[in-house]
């Protein structure tokens, strides 16, 4: 143990007095020709490419080169995406509209809520019915154990109640923000 402390404190002591006896301009002139030799050769110093000139060739929906002599089949949701970003026309953009993966999502305020509940309805909608299946299939494979069958009923029954919940809550909302308070978007 006392030898590797003594043999680590010599190569510590060595390397410091090494570079601290080394003169400062060999130092000073070895940095500068590394970064001179790094920066000058043409790997390091590429040209940027230059900007395209001509008409877009591609359109929002992601359709490249579709005016090209072959073109290239559209998109698979180019159709539902052209819907939503454009005019029946196809020309003129609607405003404040965007197509995103979860389909048109427009920024104003009663269309975003409209969307946005909508899209959370379906996943609880999908949330439920798979929880219904899987506490079915635990009461199916339950096998007359009696605290298997109670937990695959009590999965059935929570799920089931909280699809009610969130169903009454969707009226409530309605009744409340739409009817009473008049809330856009909610109808």
């Amino acid at each position: 143990m006392d030898y590797l402390l003594i043999k680590n404190q010599f190569y510590s002591d060595y390397f410091s007095a090494t570079l601290l006896s080394m003169p400062k301009k060999i130092l000073f002139s070895f940095l500068s020709c590394c970064l001179f030799f790094a920066f000058s050769f043409p790997i390091f110093a590429q040209n940027p490419t230059p900007a395209p000139t001509g008409p877009p060739t591609c359109d929002l929906c992601g359709w490249c080169n579709r005016y090209a002599p072959t073109p290239k089949p559209p998109p698979p949701n180019w159709d539902a995406c052209m819907a939503c970003l454009y005019e029946a026309d196809q020309a003129t953009l609607r405003p404040r509209t965007y197509y995103t993966i979860f389909g048109c999502l427009s920024t104003e305020p009663g269309e975003f809520v409209k969307a946005m509940l909508t899209i959370i309805f379906n996943m609880v909608g999908g949330i439920a019915f798979l929880a219904v299946l899987g506490g079915s299939a635990m009461v199916l494979t339950s096998g007359g154990d009696p605290q298997k069958l109670q937990n695959g009923k009590g999965i059935i029954t929570s799920s089931i109640a909280g699809l009610l919940l969130v169903l009454f809550s969707a009226f409530l909302l309605k009744v409340v923000g739409f009817d009473i308070l008049r809330i856009p978007g909610i109808s």
